[in-house]
């Protein structure tokens, strides 16, 4: 008798306790899945509804024992009103443009993620990357993801942000 292997089937796991990065003295776990296969894309589309994040290849959603604090939220942006405070925003960064490109790593790209880093999450892990890790974040992906950036009018980057194409939207 032959057997098939079953190539489509999915396995979702979950981690091991880990000291929690957002709230001190809490723990999180998740649920991880890999994204693989002809519908790798229908599956993170599915699963982006349900609350999960992507990570190069995997996809996760928290599974913390007595927390429910992280809380995927979605936009409907036809009916956005921007408020106040973004107003002002928007109006200081009139000499930004941006652009959408494919997911490609550079090393100015990765100047600005170390000076955010170290500015806004010093200690944490993703402040520990080197360059070959950064590049994995931005270019390892198995769905449809673009790479947004903006600059000012001299052309110095001020900021860029990895964008994943759902059946409705980015994320």
């Amino acid at each position: 008798m032959r057997h098939k292997p079953i190539s489509d089937t999915r396995f979702f796991f979950a981690t091991a306790p880990l000291p929690c990065p957002y709230l001190p003295d809490r723990v999180e776990r998740r649920v991880v899945t890999e994204l693989f296969g002809r519908d790798a894309t229908r599956l993170h589309d599915q699963l982006s509804y349900a609350g999960f994040r992507r990570s190069h290849g995997i996809v996760y959603a928290p599974a913390c024992p007595g927390c429910d604090a992280c809380k995927a939220v979605r936009i409907a942006v036809d009916g956005f009103d921007l408020r106040p405070s973004m107003k002002r925003i928007l109006k200081a960064n009139t000499d930004l443009s941006a652009r959408m490109a494919q997911p490609t790593a550079t090393q100015e790209q990765y100047r600005l993620f170390q000076r955010y880093q170290a500015s806004r999450h010093s200690g944490g892990d993703m402040s520990k990357m080197d360059y070959l890790d950064y590049q994995a974040l931005i270019e390892d992906t198995p769905i449809d993801t673009g790479l947004i950036t903006f600059r000012d009018d001299e052309g110095a980057l001020m900021g860029a942000m990895l964008a994943d194409r759902l059946g409705d939207g980015l994320s």
